[in-house]
């Protein structure tokens, strides 16, 4: 049932796009936080995707090993959420010395989140997300044409 395994790939493929658009709604919850240094303002959250080796590295040693003629099942694993890292830019500093939250100079600071680019980045996510789910489909066709093929 190695071709059943197949289905993991665009599932982790969705399922990565899913935590980012968390990860999205996120930064654009907070876009309007201020703080009165720049160490203390948000800063937007970026997620880092990475490859699951899993399955190039048992491949590796079957091939290595001889035994891959009689190795049956490969669980493929597709696609991890490796880590969220912070956005380098920093905080912006706004004049507005009749905040609260404003230090000695007057100053209050802004998050990094720009509101347009999380905009541009879920639409980015959610056609992924549609590409995997349309990846899904076709994979769950072909399994499912396959289960046929013997009935005739």
């Amino acid at each position: 049932m190695a071709f059943l395994s197949s289905l993991n790939i665009p599932l982790s493929g969705m399922t990565a796009e899913r935590f980012r658009l968390d990860i999205i709604a996120q930064n654009i919850a907070n876009a309007d936080n201020v703080a009165s240094t720049p160490e203390e303002a948000y800063k937007r959250q970026m997620v880092v995707f990475g490859e699951d080796k899993t399955f190039k590295k048992l491949l590796f040693a079957k091939l290595n090993s001889g035994e891959i003629a009689s190795y049956n099942y490969v669980k493929y694993r597709g696609v991890e959420a490796k880590a969220v890292v912070d956005d380098p830019t920093p905080a912006e500093p706004v004049y507005d010395p009749t905040h609260p939250l404003a230090d000695e100079r007057g100053y209050i600071y802004e998050s990094n989140v720009d509101v347009a680019t999380e905009q541009l980045d879920a639409t980015e996510a959610e056609n992924m997300y549609s590409a995997n789910m349309a990846v899904f489909e076709v994979v769950k066709s072909m399994a499912s044409k396959a289960l046929t093929l013997g009935k005739g």
